[in-house]
């Protein structure tokens, strides 16, 4: 039996080497395969692509002969909409799908891309931008050549976004299981996020987690466990169990008294094993 692969779609400007943080903190059991897009991290001398179709298209093209065996896609924020989009490809071309998508730092499908007009942004608008999502952006600011070609990668995949245009052709696109995970404090709601059901024919597990847009970095061992809940049938080698919570059940029932309205009757906040708070609608 092969091991199960995991893999990961980066962030804007992120690489593959942007999951480190996350996989160094991996227990056994998945091998988690970060993923670049053109212009960046392993293809650094390929040109970034400034379509999200052509960014499926070329992922399509790279990951077709590696999808023999059990796999599973986790995305962040950009990831989260390009895992899901490629999994839709995979499924128009009658191929095999995901055993589960893990979709993390984003708002459903259906909800529209902010229109920046990317292409036209001054550096200094494209700072803010990073800035307002909590990105840091002191080390690189500090190396001229850095910032250029990062600036130049992040502005192609903010025009990529700009050009995704949703379409669902039938009552639910996908008939995967779905992790969603969201920052209590993210650019996106909970509310936001609960649109992700839109898509899939079973309930996603929704998971609201304390931190801005890249909360996933401060709650890994949270996300570990997720995972490995979600495919310890497909796995060879079965994970360690841990109960785990980033929140006290007296938060949670703060994050309750204080969701969003329009979200699902009924979502999970941060439910750890004996740790599950359900909010009322």
């Amino acid at each position: 039996m092969e091991s199960l692969r995991l893999f990961c779609f980066p962030f804007a400007a992120g690489s593959c080497y942007s999951y480190q943080p996350l996989i160094q903190q991996a227990p056994s059991g998945v091998s988690w395969l970060p993923l670049d897009y053109p212009g960046r991290g392993r293809r650094l001398f390929e040109p970034a692509l400034n379509s999200l179709d052509a960014v499926v298209d070329d992922l399509f093209q790279r990951l077709k002969p590696q999808l023999t065996g059990p796999f599973a896609f986790f995305g962040h924020s950009m990831g989260s909409l390009v895992a899901y989009q490629l999994s839709c490809r995979l499924r128009s071309e009658g191929m095999t799908l995901p055993l589960h998508l893990f979709l993390s730092g984003r708002g459903g499908a259906s909800i529209p891309e902010k229109q920046r007009n990317a292409k036209h942004m001054t550096r200094q608008e494209i700072i803010d931008e990073v800035r307002d999502m909590d990105g840091d952006l002191s080390a690189l600011l500090k190396n001229p050549r850095s910032f250029d070609l990062y600036e130049k990668v992040l502005r192609a995949d903010m025009m990529a976004l700009e050009s995704y245009e949703y379409e669902q052709t039938g009552p639910a696109n996908l008939s995967i299981p779905a992790t969603v995970f969201i920052g209590d404090h993210d650019i996106y709601t909970p509310a936001e996020a609960a649109r992700w059901q839109e898509e899939f024919l079973t309930p996603i597990d929704l998971h609201v987690l304390p931190g801005g847009h890249f909360f996933l970095f401060d709650n890994a061992p949270f996300i570990h466990e997720c995972v490995r809940k979600a495919l310890a049938p497909f796995l060879l080698y079965p994970m360690q169990q841990h109960e785990i919570s980033p929140y006290s059940l007296s938060d949670s029932a703060l994050q309750c008294a204080a969701r969003s309205a329009g979200a699902d009757n009924s979502w999970t906040i941060a439910s750890g094993a004996n740790a599950t708070a359900h909010c009322p609608g």
